[in-house]
């Protein structure tokens, strides 16, 4: 009878200790679970973190290797065949990968000298930025509204212009001064997405530091089209420069066959066949993340300039 009481009393005692057990588990486990979630959250946080350091290295990396390739490029003359307007190779470094493309900002039409130095408006450019957007279908009166956003005065310009008055209720005003990206043209009245971006205005268009002249061998047909050449010359410019390039613009004249003095009013003031001012766009990524800057390289006799630069 005593050993049975024993057995019993070891029983309930075992008994006892794993409800213990169970109890303390029970209490235990959401503890240790939310601290596993809070380590995998930091451990996922560091790996990002990580990875877009590694991924802004590699887009900054992209940028001086641009650098290094216009620095290298014969300044003489630009055309298409030169090498940093070609598509270039990836970079790559082990698992990471910078991708860069370079464009011609003298290509393009450089709409910030729309009002020239002594704040009076360049009607040269304002003609041509208004057949361009016309030709691309949209509206060329609203090239009046960005008069009124660059230029100091708070005269209307008619039709279509908007100074002031006309961005009540919006979390800006009329700015006044240049446009410091193609992308601030979406603040101006007029200007929409679909115009700048669908319809492609946005890649025939210049804010850089450019000197206003355009190089006819880079060029898009849809600039050249505006500069004043007869009809069927910005055909012939085209066919010509892919045969070969424009070496100097005295040469460009001769292989057309063109009289200089049947050449538009001012027209060698408007073309020329270098470049010296380039926008880089440098994508770099690292695993799933990527960063991207934008630059603006000027080239001189003294070297690279940034000139402007904002990472994405």
């Amino acid at each position: 009878m005593a050993a049975y009481r024993v057995n019993k009393d070891l029983g309930n005692e075992q008994g006892f200790v794993l409800i213990t057990v169970l109890v303390a588990v029970s209490l235990l486990f959401p503890i240790v679970i939310a601290f596993y979630g809070k380590t995998q959250i930091n451990l996922l946080q560091a790996g990002n973190f990580r990875d877009t350091i590694q991924a802004a290295r590699m887009a900054r990396s992209g940028v001086e290797g641009a650098i290094g390739l216009l620095r290298n490029d014969d300044p003489s003359y630009d055309d298409k065949t030169d090498k940093w307007a070609t598509s270039l190779s990836p970079l790559v470094a082990g698992n990471n990968e910078a991708v860069v493309t370079i464009v011609d900002e003298e290509s393009k039409l450089n709409i910030n000298m729309i009002v020239d130095k002594d704040g009076k408006a360049d009607h040269n450019i304002i003609d041509r930025f208004k057949a361009l957007i016309e030709r691309l279908g949209g509206r060329p009166e609203i090239v009046n509204a960005l008069i009124d956003w660059v230029d100091t005065d708070s005269q209307v310009t008619d039709p279509g212009g908007a100074e002031e008055g006309d961005y009540k209720g919006l979390e800006y005003s009329v700015k006044n001064g240049p446009l410091d990206t193609v992308d601030e043209l979406l603040l101006v009245k007029g200007f929409d997405k679909e115009l700048l971006f669908e319809k492609g205005l946005s890649k025939f268009i210049s804010v850089a530091p450019t000197d206003g002249k355009v190089n006819i061998n880079t060029a898009p047909i849809e600039v050249l089209n505006d500069l004043g050449f007869r009809e069927g010359l910005v055909q012939e410019i085209v066919n010509a420069r892919e045969r070969d390039s424009f070496k100097q613009l005295g040469d460009a004249w001769q292989v057309l066959g063109v009289d200089t003095k049947s050449l538009p009013s001012g027209i060698e003031q408007r073309v020329k066949v270098t470049s010296s001012v380039f926008t880089v766009r440098s994508k770099g990524s690292c695993g799933k993340v990527t960063k991207e800057v934008e630059a603006t390289l000027k080239r001189d006799s003294t070297g690279i300039t940034i000139v402007f630069w904002r990472e994405l």
